[in-house]
């Protein structure tokens, strides 16, 4: 397994390299791993992925600092802002690390409507004299969640579209209408004030979205990803080594990618690793390599530049 783990390294490189664009969905989840790490305490692990157009990446990290996040993204800590030309959006949760890059002028998040609405639900599931409260909010995240559907299905410049736009600006407006009124009300439950602040605090990323009507308005793509570590996790509880746990993201990236560009994903791994074997259990380079890029050789795939199609939006 050791060998097969480096002979899938090159295509895992290529996969991460593509895997730098324009717009990323980000998630991570905790793994574990039974060996001893140096400088390590507990077995605790966490498993990251980055879901792009036509990529997947898995990345196994002993810590769950923003080092990997700005690491995979090819960002300094120290940087202020990207190089001139370029732009990245980052669909993603509230968490700090996320939150820290989004301080990096040129990285605009688009933080996840679905996540918001949990915290809705969740005060109104623990405090029964907020329910009706929450019915309403997840009422007004739904009219957001139907208007920006139809608003993403409709051609641009059409009527459909300009009634889409302001069917969606009005839920838009109706949720910061409410939020501002609630926040300043008296004698506000502490549940729901909690709820309204972290709103408030995260309004900015929450609201971008409508500067790009294409991109879904939550990161459930990259929850989605997770779904098979996951399971995988509740069925053996993690790997024994790290060079295991690392091969399982290498295998998930490989893997991922594949089966987001329509390929059955346990066949794609055994013919690229039928062809290592057929070139001497040597992994592959140059241009046998490159028959293994599916995003090369997907009917229908594009490989322009999605900074062309990003209309800035407002600054962090």
């Amino acid at each position: 397994m050791k060998s097969v783990h480096e002979l899938l390294a090159p295509l895992e490189q290529a996969v991460i390299e593509r895997n730098a664009a324009a717009h990323l969905h980000a998630d991570e989840t905790s793994w574990r791993v039974f060996e001893q790490v140096e400088g390590k305490e507990g077995h605790r692990w966490w498993l990251w992925v980055f879901v792009a157009a036509d990529t997947v990446v898995f990345r196994m990290d002993p810590t769950r600092s923003a080092a990997l996040l700005t690491g995979h993204l090819g960002i300094e800590r120290t940087d202020t802002a990207l190089p001139e030309g370029r732009r990245l959006l980052l669909s993603a949760d509230f968490y700090t690390a996320y939150q820290a890059l989004a301080r990096v002028e040129g990285v605009d998040p688009l933080w996840c409507w679905a996540h918001i609405r949990r915290y809705f639900i969740r005060a109104g599931d623990a405090h029964p004299q907020l329910r009706y409260w929450r019915d309403l909010w997840v009422g007004r995240i739904a009219a957001l969640d139907t208007a920006h559907r139809a608003l993403a299905a409709a051609e641009p410049g059409s009527p459909a579209h300009h009634q889409a736009t302001a069917a969606f600006e009005a839920a838009l407006a109706a949720i910061d209408t409410a939020r501002r009124e609630q926040a300043a009300a008296p004698g506000l439950h502490p549940a729901a004030k909690k709820v309204l602040a972290t709103l408030d605090r995260e309004w900015d990323g929450l609201a971008r979205h409508r500067y790009v009507p294409d991109i879904d308005l939550d990161s459930n793509a990259a929850e989605r990803a997770l779904r098979t570590p996951v399971v995988s996790r509740k069925n053996y509880y993690g790997t024994h080594a790290a060079w295991s746990a690392e091969l399982a993201a290498r295998v998930w990236t490989i893997t991922g990618t594949a089966e987001r560009n329509g390929r059955e994903p346990l066949a794609y791994l055994a013919g690229y690793l039928q062809a290592c074997a057929a070139a001497g259990s040597r992994a592959l380079a140059g241009e046998t390599l490159e028959r293994f890029f599916v995003w090369l050789h997907t009917p229908g795939s594009h490989n322009h530049d999605l900074n062309e199609e990003i209309p800035p939006g407002p600054a962090p």
